[in-house]
């Protein structure tokens, strides 16, 4: 008589409260909101979006998000969501519904990426994929995109470009940034401006409020543990500690408007604080902005963009994307 086994299925690494890893290679990602499909004109906004692909190799897709009636040629924001680069996707419900708002108030085409997570692809493979897509989209201003997208060719202004996230997606926006420093895109595009909202910075050693006790085991530093684990210098790597000892110069940020906002519950306020005021003494010599967005949590505009705060913050991220 015939015997069958079970394999076990076992936790073989976890981050709480984000994610659970399986032995058979299934995962939870424990704080992901559903995905959504797209919409023709979103009945809230207007908002037309769909799904596009930007490369076959690596596989990335992305999400675009057009204004009604766009009568002129429009502003672009590549923009990468949150999600401590585990959860979360272009497609996720909170992402589309914030950016549909965004997109109407700020009459913008925004560009949601839909970079590889952990656990399958650690940093830099999410840096690797903002430079990625946004060579993709310099290469409609240079009119050799391999495969083109309409609303980009018949609706994009080209000078207006910026490079923009939420967490975890304004570290990926500012690794871009600082790439874009020293690599050329395609036609020689520039960026315009950089947005970042509450961005992902940290370090190894406590500064400001940081609790000195807990600053070891944070949140933070357990993050960066588990999506870039060989990072050399490990937290004060530059790309999450773009303020360490010897850390690239901030000045060669390839923009030339710069808007970081910070809210009064993040715990990355005072790294981003200090990041602002880095960028300030650094010789980068272009408009440099800090929005102090109340007392709330980080991303809190996304999840609750109802609330007075929230689209107080929305109306100043429109106001920057001119």
């Amino acid at each position: 008589m015939a015997t069958t086994t079970t394999t076990e299925k076992v936790v073989v690494k976890e981050l709480l409260p984000l994610i659970r890893v399986y032995s058979d290679g299934s995962v939870d990602r424990l704080l992901s909101s559903p995905n959504v499909a797209a919409t023709l004109e979103d009945p809230d906004t207007g908002v037309s979006s769909k799904d596009i692909v930007i490369s076959d190799e690596p596989s990335l897709s992305a999400r675009i998000f057009l204004p009604k009636n766009p009568h002129n040629k429009l502003p672009i924001l590549v923009y990468f969501h949150g999600g401590a680069f585990c959860v979360e996707s272009a497609f996720s419900f909170y992402v589309h519904r914030y950016l549909n708002i965004l997109a109407s108030q700020a009459n913008i085409i925004a560009i949601s990426v839909d970079y590889r997570l952990l656990p399958h692809h650690p940093l830099p493979a999410a840096y690797h994929d903002g430079w990625t897509a946004l060579q993709w989209i310099a290469s409609h201003a240079a009119n050799a995109a391999a495969n083109p997208e309409p609303w980009l060719l018949n609706h994009a202004d080209f000078s207006k470009l910026y490079v923009g996230g939420d967490t975890n997606g304004a570290n990926i926006a500012h690794n871009v940034l600082m790439r874009a420093g020293t690599e050329t895109l395609n036609g020689d595009l520039k960026v315009l401006g950089g947005l970042l909202c509450c961005p992902f910075f940290w370090g190894s050693k406590p500064i400001g409020s940081e609790p000195a006790e807990e600053h070891p085991e944070s949140l933070a530093m357990r993050v960066w543990r588990f999506v870039y684990p060989d990072a050399t210098d490990g937290i004060d790597n530059p790309s999450v500690n773009p303020c360490a000892p010897g850390a690239p110069s901030l000045a060669t940020l390839a923009c030339s408007k710069l808007l970081v906002t910070i809210t009064g519950k993040d715990e990355f306020r005072d790294r981003d604080i200090l990041y602002h005021d880095t960028v300030k003494n650094s010789g980068w010599n272009s408009q440099l902005q800090l929005f102090d967005a109340g007392d709330e949590p980080h991303a809190f505009q996304m999840f609750k963009p109802e609330t007075h705060l929230a689209k107080a913050m929305i109306k100043r991220l429109a106001e920057f994307l001119v």
